[in-house]
């Protein structure tokens, strides 16, 4: 597993995310935020010209979701939290899985996007949210402004995409500072293009990231040198 080390309090691996969780000691993570494979073997069709349409590693089945829950629920500290975005269809199941670890689900958040995505565009009106479920070990405490469970961020524009399925930073810079403090660390087993670790480096918390495509591995190296950097 390579391992970069891109700035004091932040470090990003290339590999499989339950290696690097199970190097991990027990209760050594303040937050846990990922956005892993949904389990729907996703490839975009939006694209014309055949960017972002690459198929997601371990996106056949809820497997890897599975593998790094029992983890991360064992590295996370006791009173903390993990945020999780999941598909609209599968969301119950990733709930499931969650729970029988040991995390209790406190909110399946809905993130509207602002606008909605093509589909069936003659059969199904267009969906315009994303899930981000909210589960917690023990009982954390809300830091902060209590929001209500529908958060309104637009997504990221096509132009502007290092990630198919990547998330805009000020979405994952409120979930960050809503169940953590400065200096605390935040784990992503499923890096992308490295969204939450800028949102960290934002909101001044210390990152721990891995990625298992090398696609995306470097890229994300580079944005989080910048972004660290200040």
């Amino acid at each position: 597993m390579e391992t970069a080390y891109i700035a004091p309090g932040c470090a990003v691996s290339l590999g499989d995310c339950r290696e690097l969780l199970a190097r991990m000691p027990g209760g050594s993570a303040d937050m846990a935020l990922t956005d892993p494979p949904y389990g729907i073997g996703y490839r975009s069709n939006r694209r014309k010209d055949g960017a972002h349409r690459n198929r997601i590693a371990g996106d056949n089945d809820l497997g890897a979701v599975r593998a790094a829950s029992r983890q991360l629920h064992r590295v996370l500290k006791p009173d903390s939290a993990l945020f999780m975005f999941a598909d609209r269809d599968r969301q119950g199941e990733v709930c499931e899985i969650l729970q029988r670890v040991g995390f209790r689900v406190k909110n399946r958040i809905v993130w509207d996007k602002g606008n909605h995505t093509a589909g069936d565009c003659r059969g199904a009106f267009g969906f315009r949210y994303e899930i981000l479920i909210l589960a917690v070990k023990d009982r954390p405490l809300i830091r902060g402004e209590r929001h209500d469970d529908i958060w309104r961020f637009p997504r990221v524009a096509g132009a502007r995409l290092a990630h198919q399925n990547e998330k805009p930073v000020a979405l994952l810079e409120r979930a960050i500072e809503s169940m953590s403090d400065p200096g605390d660390l935040v784990i992503d087993p499923f890096l992308g293009s490295g969204s939450t670790g800028e949102a960290c480096a934002l909101a001044g918390r210390r990152f721990l990231g891995c990625e298992i495509d090398p696609r995306y591995y470097g890229p994300a190296c580079e944005r989080l040198r910048r972004a660290f950097a200040g």
